[in-house]
């Protein structure tokens, strides 16, 4: 009782209504702005008093990504035990990530909806698999695949009759940012019953709503939970100043990282992308950098590392050619975008070959080198970021020729394959406060970000004429934990 006692002071408020004691909803949707506890409380806290409360439960995390787990659902799960002085009753295992309770051997799984198929049929141990959390549930792409494992979510009669269980007792749960009103889980939970309210949102911690009838087709009841950041009463004081402060200096992604309001409201994909970030090529090459990075995107792949497929991949290096120089002010405030390489045989008389593009790509890496940009690069290896949707053939010409025109002061590397929402995202909220430069000697990196639009299907920026942003990308993402903004940016 005396850890309870403690625990219910770590949890704090706000959650009471949908906590898994007061609500026996088989639907709960937990959709809420940056710094609202969710993933201490729900994902954390609450599957720990589930396996607690009764010997049959068993709890299955899911992320889009299998290896996403590893640094976030596992490390917290294991963080919140180590908090309740819970760790000696757990068994930890890391091959494959699984968390057991010693008493019982109740089971705290961990998987990839990448594979959904293989979430279908898991037998627990002792009891049955009661539970599915789903963490960044913004990354679910499928409703089809979310309906497969909602379908493998049961409970036999037999199962009931032996553990005392009731189809009351399976529950499952999504936690998310709202950043793209065009997601499924807007469309099939939220629509009509809870939407945005910014005067409501601005005034109160949360709104919730309940529907017991709600039904799927596998059980009945949906909790919809929506918060601002004030949910959060472990919150610093500074963290309410940079709110206040992001609320006049960029309203729209307060909406979102503030309040909890659903994201991708306007068509553009960078509206806060303005001229005043727009750089003199020399004002841009005398700013003091304290780090620098090149990014190459050849229009094979979708800008995540996955390879287009058919006809796409036929096109191949037609689409277009981009390398970007990216940059990184000494006081790690501000991305700068310093120079580019871009060519498109789309509509050209004479395309190019891959050989003949990367002998340009290496004749330009050389004179950024050795003219353009010698002072800040000087005698350091310079990273160089390519496509990781490329299976090596095209990086491994770069190196060969790279040797034959006598550069060897760089290094190449596959690209990162953070999704394009967090990319856009963080580009953005730098935008918002001026730390995105880019130079005029990048006019086409400039054109794709003006015209940047959301995707029909919902993307927050549409596949199509972004090859020089996702260079761009590829360039600052290794950078990123230099800069100062990304310690307090939560990455989907």
């Amino acid at each position: 009782m005396a850890t309870l006692l403690k625990v219910s002071e770590l949890i704090g408020g706000g959650y009471g209504n949908g906590w898994f004691t007061n609500c026996k909803d088989r639907y709960r949707v937990f959709s809420s702005a940056r710094n609202t506890k969710k993933s201490v409380d729900i994902m954390g806290f609450e599957p720990i008093l589930k396996i607690l409360s009764n010997q049959y439960r068993n709890v299955l995390f899911v992320r889009q990504n299998e290896v996403d787990n590893g640094s976030s659902t596992f490390p917290n799960l294991i963080q919140r035990l180590d908090q309740m002085q819970l760790l000696p009753y757990f068994q930890i295992r890391n091959t494959p990530r699984e968390i057991i309770y010693k008493v019982t051997g109740q089971q705290i799984l961990f998987k990839g909806f990448n594979n959904p198929t293989g979430q279908t049929s898991l037998k627990a141990r002792h009891g049955v698999f009661t539970d599915v959390y789903f963490e960044e549930a913004s990354e679910l792409k499928s409703y089809e695949d979310f309906r497969k494992v909602d379908g493998s979510i049961r409970l036999g009669k037999k199962e009931a009759e032996e553990y005392g269980l009731t189809e009351k007792d399976l529950q499952l749960t999504l936690c998310m940012n709202p950043w793209n009103k065009e997601h499924w889980i807007y469309s099939t939970f939220f629509k009509g019953r809870l939407e945005d309210d910014p005067e409501r949102m601005e005034r109160e911690p949360f709104i919730d709503f309940e529907d017991p009838e709600f039904n799927l087709g596998f059980g009945k009841g949906l909790y919809l939970h929506k918060a601002n950041y004030k949910i959060n009463e472990f919150r610093s004081p500074e963290y309410d100043d940079g709110m206040m402060a992001l609320k006049h200096q960029a309203p729209e992604i307060y909406l979102v990282e503030g309040l909890g309001c659903w994201g991708n409201s306007t068509e553009a994909t960078y509206p806060e992308l303005t001229d005043d970030l727009k750089l003199p090529r020399q004002e841009a090459n005398r700013l003091r950098l304290s780090a620098m990075a090149i990014g190459i995107d050849f229009g094979i792949s979708d800008g995540e590392g996955h390879t287009l497929k058919g006809k796409k991949q036929a096109e191949g290096y037609g689409s277009a050619t981009t390398m970007q120089l990216c940059g990184l002010t000494a006081d790690g405030c501000s991305l700068v975008c310093l120079d580019e390489y871009f060519w498109s045989n789309d509509g050209a008389i004479k395309p190019k070959t891959g050989p003949e593009l990367q002998q340009e790509l290496i004749s330009t890496l050389k004179r950024w080198r050795d003219v353009d940009h010698a002072e800040q690069i000087g005698g350091f290896i310079l990273p160089v970021y390519v496509d990781s949707a490329d299976s090596g053939g095209f990086r491994q010409g770069l190196e060969l020729e790279a040797r034959r025109q006598g550069l060897f002061s760089v290094r190449f590397m596959p690209s990162t394959k953070i999704p394009i929402q967090s990319r856009v995202d963080f580009s953005r909220l730098l935008m918002a406060w001026g730390e995105f430069k880019v130079s005029e000697a990048c006019p086409n990196l400039w054109r794709e970000m003006k015209n940047a639009r959301r995707g029909d299907d919902g993307r927050v920026r549409a596949d199509w004429d972004d090859h020089a942003t996702n260079a761009n990308e590829y360039a600052w993402a290794p950078l990123r934990e230099r800069i100062r903004r990304w310690k307090t940016f939560k990455s989907h």
